[in-house]
């Protein structure tokens, strides 16, 4: 019904064409606008040549169908063409993630963005390290979440680097990590800073949005808060029973996305596909297991990584961040359909 302009409009929307707007006249966004640079350059695009929004809506559309491509060729590669069909069919109907298309939020741009950059990395070549170089500040300039793409690449480096034996270069890079820790940790304290990581835990509660006395704890509020990594840590232990509980509850809502105020079928919905999708990806981690790929150590630490970020900050009110790392779970999905597929047919002959 409000799909009458060819586009819709989220509570964010705002922000970033008033951003596009600004870097149109060559002024850079201020406060947290600033931490959507990425996608409010994509609508400056859109806006400079005088396209219609809808335009944007169209060129979304477009790069998840070129998205979807990048997932199934490499959940294909990993396991069988059945796994990647599985991987694409989950990605392309999943309604909750491919309505994201039709708003001019970032969400879409920031999910093919990150499904691209694996494909590059997967299927390296010398001519894909522009592209790659361009992907991976765009991906941390495109929403707040994209900065644990920092530590999920630093340790799948050396990690990966350690695996196979390549010591020389594997110290090396440790003094090199060692020497840029200084600006990494700078960029990851901005982002603390200026999401107020600690306000938030404090004051948004396990979901955000939800006004229920169940969704809050009573915390230790920190006399001295800069927002920062140490203020974070010293929150932590100051206020360990509670953090942990919060933690478990954040992350639990996260990965399901099920929540209290969810109508019984909506609900219903969200379980009956959890019920589908974790049960595959779990087997697909089991066969998969420790291999010395690049790009799966490095899908392994940006799982990790986005959970931990959840944990630390609130399960979204629409259980939208989740859908951000939902289509690696969709590749590892396709992998364990693959092997199980695979034994069928075996158990069969």
């Amino acid at each position: 019904m409000s799909f009458t302009d060819g586009y819709l409009l989220g509570g964010d929307s705002g922000r970033y064409i008033e951003g596009a707007d600004k870097l149109l006249r060559f002024e850079l966004p201020t406060g947290k606008g600033s931490s959507y640079l990425g996608y409010i350059f994509f609508i400056s695009i859109f806006k400079y040549f005088d396209l219609n929004l809808t335009y944007v809506v169209i060129v979304q559309i477009f790069l998840t169908l070129l998205s979807s491509f990048c997932l199934y060729k490499v959940t294909e590669k990993i396991s069988s063409s059945y796994g990647g069909l599985l991987s694409l069919s989950l990605y392309l109907f999943y309604f909750p993630l491919q309505i994201r298309n039709f708003y001019i939020l970032t969400e879409t741009v920031f999910i093919c963005s990150i499904i691209f950059l694996i494909y590059f990395i997967f299927f390296f070549n010398k001519k894909y390290l522009i592209t790659i170089i361009f992907l991976i500040p765009f991906i941390i300039l495109t929403r707040p979440h994209g900065v644990v793409l920092i530590p999920s690449l630093l340790l799948s480096i050396l990690i990966w680097l350690y695996s196979s034996k390549k010591k020389k270069i594997f110290y090396i890079s440790i003094i090199f990590i060692v020497f840029l820790s200084y600006g990494s940790l700078s960029l990851i304290n901005f982002y603390l800073e200026n999401e107020r990581i600690i306000f938030k835990i404090i004051n948004y509660g396990i979901i955000y949005g939800y006004n229920h006395e169940n969704n809050y704890l009573n915390f230790n509020k920190p006399l001295d808060n800069k927002n920062d990594i140490l203020s974070l840590l010293i929150f932590i232990k100051d206020n360990s029973y509670n953090f942990i509980i919060s933690f478990y509850k954040k992350i639990w809502f996260f990965l399901v996305r099920v929540r209290p105020f969810y109508s019984d079928i909506h609900n219903l919905y969200l379980t009956l596909f959890n019920i589908i999708l974790y049960p595959l990806v779990i087997y697909g981690f089991i066969k998969i297991g420790f291999k010395k790929n690049f790009t799966i150590i490095f899908m392994y630490f940006f799982l990790i990584f986005s959970t931990i970020s959840a944990g630390l900050s609130f399960a979204d009110w629409s259980g939208r961040y989740v859908l951000y790392i939902f289509p690696i779970f969709f590749i590892f999905a396709g992998v364990g359909f693959s092997y199980i597929f695979k034994l069928i047919l075996k158990n069969k002959n």
